[in-house]
C-alpha cells in the first residue's frame, strides 16, 4: 500500500499563508467512521488532521469514500493521507517522516487498538502527549497487565510452549482459555474440564502467548477515562451484556452507560481499581478503556485493559448520557489541553441483535432510521436530548454489509445489527429497548448450490 491521492483539496493555511499545525490520527476505516467529528474539532481548534490508516482498511473502500463528495474524508488535501500496510512502528515512521520535516505537527492521536504500541512510541519520542509507551504495551498485552496490576488479576497460568501437559498443573475449572494479544473476545472461550482444553488449542497460532484463567463470575463493566498528564479528569461506568449464559463464547452483546444498579460502594471499587490500574501501567494522557468483573462478593477482578477509546457505540453512548463531544475530548488531550467534561443526565443503551444465518439481505425498522455504517463509512451523528426527554430510539446500526455471511456470535466481528436507545437517568431503558428490537426485521438468504436460487430468511 503506498500513499493514497485522488483528491484535489489543498493543504490548509493560515491566515499568512503558512501550513497550519497539523495533528497526525492514526487509524482504520472501520474505527474513524464513528469519530469523524474529529474533522469538525480540528477545524475549530485551527489543526489539521493528518491521516495514518493501517492494513484493516480496504483500498478499494477508503477508495469510494474519497470519491464520495458528502464523505468528510474527500475533504482531506492529497499529503494529508496515508494508508499503511502493516502496524508496526517502522512502518509508521517512514509514512509520517515527510509530515514530521515539512509540517509542525503538534499532536499525534491513536484511534484504534492495532497501533496502539506504535502511536504511542511515537508521541513519547516526539515528547507530545499521550499514554506513553509502558501503558501502551502493557495494555495490548493481558499477561503484561496481570503482572502489572497483580491484586487486580484473576488467578491464571501461562501455558508453556508444548501447552498441553501444562494444564496437568491447573485445578480450577470451569476456566477460561484466551489469547494474551487479541482483541474483541477473539479466541476467548469457556472451558469446562481438561479434556477440553487440548481440542481447542488447535485454533490458536503455534507462537501464540495464551493464558489459563479462573472464570470469574459475576456483572462485567467497563470503565472509560479522560487521562491528563496521569490524573484522571472524567470517568464513567459502562454495563455489559456477554452470550456467555448460552455459548462457550464471551462476546459483548449490549452496553449500558452510565451501569445500572450499583450502588455508591461498588462504584467506587470499580473506580478505585481502575485508578489503581492506571497507576500501575504509568498511563499519561489520553482515553482509556478497562474491563472488570464484580463478583457477588464485590471482589473487582481486571479482564483487559485498552490505551484508546472504547469500541461499538460506547462513546456515542456516552454522548447521549453527558452531552459531552469526547471526540473534541480526545483531540483536547492530544493537544495538551484540558478538555470540557459533564457528569451523566441521562443513560443510553446498545443492544445486539441476534440474526439469522446465511446471507445478510437487509435490515429494515418500523419508524427507526437504520444505517449502514460498514457501507456507508460513517456513524450518525445521534445528538443528545434534553435530560428529561421521553425515552426513544435513536437509530439502527448495521456493520456488516448485504452479501456477507451471518453465522454464531463467536466474537465481536460475527456481530451485525445493534439498537442505540436512551432515555431519562431513573427510566427504565429495558421497554423501550424491547420495542426497538421487535419492529426490526433482519432478512438473510441462504447460500445455495450453484445454479439453485437462495432462500429467504427473517
Amino acid at each position: 500500500m503506498t500513499t493514497f491521492r485522488d483528491s484535489g483539496a489543498q493543504p490548509a493555511m493560515d491566515a499568512a499563508g503558512a501550513r497550519r499545525p497539523a495533528v497526525i490520527v492514526i487509524t482504520d476505516l472501520v474505527v474513524v467512521a464513528k469519530h469523524l467529528r474529529l474533522l469538525d474539532a480540528a477545524e475549530r481548534r485551527g489543526v489539521t488532521p493528518l491521516f495514518v490508516f493501517g492494513p484493516e482498511t480496504p483500498a478499494d473502500e477508503l477508495a469510494r469514500h474519497r470519491r464520495n463528495p458528502r464523505h468528510p474524508l474527500s475533504h482531506l488535501a492529497d499529503d494529508d493521507l496515508r494508508h499503511v500496510a502493516d502496524t508496526s512502528l517502522d512502518t509508521l515512521l517512514r509514512a509520517v517522516a515527510p509530515w514530521l520535516r515539512e509540517r509542525p505537527v503538534r499532536a499525534v492521536l491513536n484511534v484504534g487498538e492495532v497501533f496502539v504500541e506504535a502511536a504511542g512510541a511515537l508521541a513519547q519520542c516526539l515528547d507530545l502527549p499521550g499514554p506513553g509507551t509502558h501503558a501502551a504495551r502493557v495494555c495490548r498485552n493481558k499477561l503484561l497487565q496481570r503482572l502489572a496490576a497483580p491484586a487486580l488479576a484473576p488467578r491464571w497460568m501461562l501455558l508453556d510452549p508444548a501447552r498441553s501437559p501444562a494444564t496437568d498443573s491447573w485445578d480450577s475449572y470451569p476456566a477460561v482459555l484466551k489469547p494474551a494479544s487479541r482483541m474483541s473476545s477473539s479466541g476467548v472461550r469457556a472451558v469446562a474440564a481438561p479434556e477440553a482444553v487440548p481440542p481447542l488449542l488447535l485454533g490458536y497460532g503455534a507462537g501464540e502467548l495464551l493464558l489459563l484463567e479462573e472464570r470469574v463470575t459475576g456483572r462485567e463493566f467497563s470503565v472509560e477515562t479522560l487521562v491528563r498528564d496521569g490524573a484522571v479528569l472524567w470517568a464513567g461506568i459502562t454495563a455489559k451484556d456477554t452470550n456467555e449464559s448460552a455459548t462457550s463464547f464471551f462476546t459483548e452483546t449490549g452496553h449500558t452507560s452510565p451501569a445500572p444498579h450499583l450502588t455508591p460502594a461498588q462504584e467506587e471499587l470499580l473506580f478505585d481499581a481502575n485508578t489503581e490500574f492506571l497507576r500501575a501501567v504509568r498511563f499519561g494522557t489520553g482515553m482509556s478503556h478497562t474491563e472488570f468483573r464484580l463478583t457477588p462478593e464485590n471482589r473487582v477482578v481486571l479482564m483487559e485493559a485498552a490505551a484508546r477509546p472504547p469500541g461499538d457505540a460506547i462513546t456515542r453512548l456516552w454522548r447521549l448520557a453527558t452531552g459531552m463531544d469526547l471526540d473534541a475530548a480526545l483531540l483536547d488531550l492530544a493537544l495538551g489541553t484540558k478538555p470540557s467534561v459533564a457528569p451523566p443526565c441521562r443513560r443510553a443503551r446498545q443492544v445486539y441483535l441476534d440474526h439469522p444465518r446465511g446471507l445478510l439481505a437487509d435490515v429494515t425498522a418500523e419508524d427507526v432510521p437504520v444505517h449502514w455504517v460498514g457501507e456507508q463509512g460513517r456513524w450518525p451523528d445521534l445528538p443528545p436530548l434534553a435530560h428529561d426527554a421521553p425515552a426513544r430510539a435513536h437509530a439502527v446500526l448495521v456493520s456488516r454489509n448485504r452479501g456477507d455471511l451471518l453465522g454464531d456470535l463467536s466474537d465481536s466481528q460475527g456481530r451485525s445489527v445493534s439498537v442505540v436507545v436512551d432515555g431519562p437517568l431513573a427510566c427504565d431503558l429495558g421497554t423501550v429497548t424491547r420495542d426497538t428490537t421487535a419492529r426490526v426485521t433482519i432478512q438473510s438468504i441462504q447460500p445455495a448450490p450453484a445454479g439453485t436460487a437462495g432462500e429467504a430468511v427473517r
